[in-house]
């Protein structure tokens, strides 16, 4: 089997889980539990870009 193929595979059968997850979770746990995830990422991203232009202050000099 190809490699994309697979990797197609793999991700409608992870969007299958998700929706069955959603579907049969209450609203208020899997809400918090995506909260919790977008709140991380936001996080990460932002010291990302701090941490980018720390270093590019260092190179540029």
């Amino acid at each position: 089997m190809a490699s994309s193929k697979r990797d197609m595979e793999e991700r409608i059968g992870f969007i299958k889980l998700w929706a069955n997850y959603v579907k049969n979770t209450p609203n208020s746990k899997w809400s918090r539990q995506q909260n919790l995830l977008i709140n991380s990422v936001m996080k990460s991203a932002s010291q990302d870009a701090k941490l980018y232009l720390r270093v590019k202050k260092l190179v540029t000099r």
